[in-house]
């Protein structure tokens, strides 16, 4: 088990990884498509709120939950995993129902023309952490369950 947490949590971070080398979503500027690239959002992404990006803010703490849920199922806290893994999930997922972004921190927005790979990968790499606790939860309770009944019978 303890092999499998360690590559379930490998694979997260890959994929988490990945999508910093992709576009997260595009917007239409007055004259032109502006790209937002992944890794630029992850580091300009804490300090989004000085330039007024509350919201903005917002969708980036997933990455704070991201982070919680990877070190609970590396120390074994699958539920609290499973909580901050959906939490997560729903702040980053509530991102596909926004219409516009902060372009500039004069308060002008930006219409989202695309949402792109690096933002579908960051989705990935939550969601797959999310289920995998999920998976480590229920594996570990048919362990413990099955222990018992050897323990019952005396095996």
């Amino acid at each position: 088990m303890r092999q499998l947490k360690n590559k379930l949590i490998l694979i997260s971070i890959i994929i988490f990884i990945a999508s910093l080398f992709f576009t997260a979503f595009k917007v239409i500027e007055p004259k032109e498509i502006k790209v937002f690239s992944s890794a630029e959002l992850l580091l300009l992404g804490p300090i989004s709120f000085v330039g007024g990006s509350v919201l903005e803010f917002f969708i980036w703490t997933a990455n704070f939950w991201l982070l919680i849920s990877i070190v609970c199922v590396y120390s074994k806290k699958f539920f609290i995993s499973i909580v901050t893994g959906i939490i997560a999930l729903s702040i980053s997922g509530s991102f596909t129902f926004w219409k516009e972004v902060l372009v500039s921190e004069s308060g002008r927005m930006g219409k989202i023309y695309s949402l792109e790979a690096g933002y579908f990968l960051w989705l990935a790499s939550i969601l797959f952490i999310t289920f995998s606790s999920i998976y480590l939860k229920i594996n570990k309770k048919i362990k413990a369950k099955n222990f018992t009944n050897i323990n019952r019978n005396g095996l």
